[in-house]
């Protein structure tokens, strides 16, 4: 669970990391120079992830908002996980923050960001509807 609920700031990791990692991501940067395991960005809020490794299955799962950056390859996305569009401020903010480190010109980079499915929330539960039909 590295840099659960992060609000922000910066988390760099020179290795690997585990599960979940950014699980609940409210802000901030998370850099990883390794791989990351399974449902990296689960619930992710906002923020931003740049993982120069491979990433486990279920990328970015129910994530609401933010962005993930892969530069390996992806096991296979979460519910409501999608490729996005590569624009210009990508590079500069990839660009910025690897330098920042120390870490050189980044490798070619996948982006991920949330399709916006799961936005159709319902104050009312499904068993709640049928009382109120």
């Amino acid at each position: 669970l590295t840099a659960a609920a992060l609000r922000g700031g910066d988390v760099v990791v020179k290795g690997r990391v585990g599960a979940r990692t950014g699980i609940d991501q409210k802000g901030g940067t998370i850099i990883v120079l390794g791989h990351a395991a399974s449902m990296t960005g689960f619930m992710m809020q906002r923020g931003r992830q740049i993982i120069l490794g491979d990433v486990g299955p279920g990328l970015g799962d129910s994530m609401y908002d933010g962005t993930i950056y892969v530069g390996g390859k992806v096991a296979s996305l979460g519910i409501d996980c999608v490729p996005g569009e590569w624009t210009d401020a990508d590079t500069e903010f990839v660009e910025r923050k690897l330098s920042l480190y120390g870490f050189g010109s980044p490798p070619e980079l996948q982006k991920f960001v949330c399709g916006k499915v799961l936005y159709n929330y319902d104050s009312l539960e499904p068993s709640e509807k049928k009382l109120v039909i």
